[in-house]
């Protein structure tokens, strides 16, 4: 009855997935039109987000895992964190839309990425180092998520579509609802995912207490035509996790919310030097309430909420000679407590991280140049400037046993610089050359953060308000050929991170939590060192079988040789698709090398090789106007007991799976 509920909740705020509707009459072909004039490419180099999005069954984090250079770092079955190479949050931005969101929690439950489902998902664009900067200052980068928009067609017939998954790892049930429809001056696009599961198993039947979980995602988007030059859209995005383990935590996640809000104006110039200006007006709150009633095992029973609200605007203006400026402001606040109930004694009560505040101003500019010989020279740039602070209060307080103010304001000056020289030796091959510096600033948890305990190694930690921004120099050359059926990539990378923020232990403090090892805080070091490579093939073999390849690998070590901390060892993943009529099936194989270079002071622990085999089969029924398609899959078919390198507290990942999807277009 409580899922019947839910399904019927969405009809009411859902959005629909027109790229999957196989158009009979010539009304719904100039749907399909229009579509394709909104492509879901929105990175033209990106295959494996076009090829992994066509699965029914692929979540989020599935896609994001196969795109280049991306990584994630594990800690249960949900809201898994992307990396960018080696880089994680703080160091690289996640935006939705261009905007900026913060996790509300310190043990990093709650990444942006969680917000997003398949269902309202347009694109994934990924820019590695400071060429991510447009956005945002950054050293790692910037994986941009891009929501479907409302669009407007010559009829007002009601689109979409309705699935259901289950999985059998987890007693998983996956339900989502998309719908849109579109008048003559207005267009809307809805859609909602339920999703609820429980504990799973690992390899050999495993069960892995604490990983189930349950979550409502919404959205809504409104588009008014002013005029024909002239959009006007309202975008809504709600989120709600409830009961949700992580195996890899001392403690799970009770309820969890986010609402994000925007309004966008897009005005199309048709005179003059620019083409093009969209203002952005946005507002995002998450709360994040951490839970240990249901650890049997907890010493103590402790409430931990966080909160995190975050206020922004940005307006592009695009030039009609590869020309793109954008100016953007937003502010963060950001805070987290800690209540403690001990058997028998008085409560006790601190703030994990003091409420804090952070203003940026940035400006950037990207430009292109096209030259003789089929050259071509992209620069871009952004400087901003920060100022962080946290407010007077008990939080602050705190900080006067290590005599530390931190209410003093921190003030920061960031730049960012890229240029790409591109050179098409020949019709097929393309050679490209590029360097890059970025800056970014600490985090609020490693410059405010209070006694937040690591699983990983063990260790409380404490923020060092006098942190500098860490300063990235990068290098990246890209060869890349195109054949009439094949195409290959290789790139490779370098960085060289000075005033790199690392670790170390404070002798003579001690640990505020139970079985922690001791007290840790943060230092600039002389500069860290990150290299590697990504490969990516595509081929189609023939007109009915296609096949697509993804190879990585990071090197990475401080100044003085010891390896960083969860540094993914190569990894090689690739799938062969084949189709007949309306049938279609996938082959895939994923290979992780052994890693053996370890931070152990980190409480990194050295990752035996894998290989995982997963198969995909699907089936679309025409009926009419409207199209049925079955799922079926099998993932992890020999039932491996594997974990990733970056999986934290070293939990095992998902043992066979059975996955069944039933989606119904129309």
């Amino acid at each position: 009855m409580f899922r019947f509920k839910i399904i019927l909740l969405m009809i009411l705020f859902q959005q629909s997935l027109l790229g999957q509707i196989i158009p009979s009459d010539s009304a719904v072909k100039s749907v399909q039109l229009e579509e394709v004039c909104v492509s879901e490419n929105y990175d033209n180099d990106n295959h494996a987000f076009d090829f992994y999005k066509n699965s029914k069954l692929a979540s989020t984090e599935d896609i994001l895992s196969r795109m280049q250079g991306v990584n994630l770092i594990k800690r249960g079955a949900y809201g898994l964190e992307p990396t960018l190479r080696n880089f994680s949050t703080g160091q690289s931005n996640v935006t939705i839309d261009g905007m900026r969101i913060y996790g509300a929690c310190t043990d990093k439950m709650d990444p942006v990425s969680i917000y997003i489902e398949p269902a309202n998902l347009q694109s994934i664009q990924v820019a590695h180092g400071a060429s991510g900067a447009l956005d945002g200052s950054t050293i790692g980068g910037q994986i941009g998520m891009k929501l479907k928009e409302p669009t407007f067609t010559c009829h007002s017939k009601l689109n979409g579509q309705f699935s259901q998954s289950y999985l059998t790892v987890n007693n998983g049930y996956n339900s989502s609802l998309t719908l849109q429809q579109s008048y003559k001056k207005v267009a809307y696009r809805v859609s909602g995912t339920f999703r609820k599961a429980d504990n799973y198993r690992a390899g050999s039947n495993t069960l892995i207490q604490h990983s189930e979980y349950q979550k409502l995602n919404t959205s809504a988007a409104i588009s008014f035509k002013i005029t024909q030059s002239q959009i006007l859209k309202l975008d809504y995005i709600g989120d709600w996790g409830k009961n949700i383990g992580y195996p890899a935590l001392p403690m799970d996640v009770g309820t969890a919310s986010a609402q994000i809000f925007s309004l966008a104006h897009q005005l199309e110039l048709r005179k003059g030097y620019f083409a093009k200006n969209n203002l952005k007006i946005y507002y995002n709150d998450i709360i994040h309430q951490m839970d240990d009633t249901r650890r049997i095992d907890a010493p103590m029973h402790m409430d931990m909420p966080g909160w995190s609200k975050t206020f922004g605007a940005f307006n592009e203006l695009f030039g009609k000679n590869n020309f793109k400026l954008r100016v953007d402001y937003h502010h963060v606040y950001t805070r987290a407590d800690m209540t403690m109930y001990p058997s028998g004694e008085a409560i006790m009560y601190m703030q994990t991280l003091p409420e804090n505040y952070l203003n940026d101003i940035g400006i950037a500019i990207n430009q292109s140049f096209n030259f003789k010989f089929k050259q071509q020279l992209n620069i871009n740039g952004r400087i901003d400037y920060y100022n962080q602070y946290a407010s007077k209060g008990i939080g602050s307080k705190q900080w006067k046993v290590y005599n530390t103010d931190v209410t003093e304001t921190k003030t920061d000056f960031l730049k960012n610089f890229n240029l790409v020289y591109n050179k098409r030796v020949k019709e097929t091959i393309t050679a490209q050359f590029s360097v890059g510096y970025g800056e970014r600033i600490p985090t609020s948890n490693e410059r405010y953060g209070y006694y937040l305990f690591n699983r990983q190694d063990q260790f409380d930690y404490i923020g060092n308000i006098h942190l500098n921004p860490e300063q990235s120099y990068q290098m990246e050359l890209l060869f890349k050929q195109q054949f009439k059926k094949v195409e290959y990539s290789v790139n490779f990378f370098y960085h060289h991170i000075q005033n790199y923020i690392y670790s170390y232990q404070l002798v003579g403090f001690s640990q505020m939590t139970i079985g922690a090892y001791g007290l840790k805080t943060y230092k600039n070091i002389d500069y860290a060192t990150s290299q590697g490579f990504e490969a990516n093939l595509k081929a189609k073999i023939t007109s009915q079988m296609s096949y697509i390849a993804t190879a990585k690998y990071i090197y990475a070590q401080t100044n003085e040789g010891t390896p960083l901390p969860l540094i993914s060892p190569f990894k090689l993943q690739h799938a062969l698709r084949y189709n007949y009529k309306l049938f279609q099936f996938q082959f895939e194989h994923d290979y992780a090398a052994t890693q053996s270079r370890i931070n152990s002071d980190y409480g990194d622990k050295i990752t035996p090789y894998f290989n995982l085999f997963n198969f995909r089969a699907s089936r679309n029924v025409r009926i009419k106007s409207t199209v049925l398609q079955l799922t079926v899959a099998c993932e992890n078919i020999f039932d491996a007991n594997y974990r990733e390198h970056l999986d934290i507290g070293g939990v095992p990942r998902f043992g066979r799976n059975f996955l069944m999807n039933l989606s119904f277009i129309f």
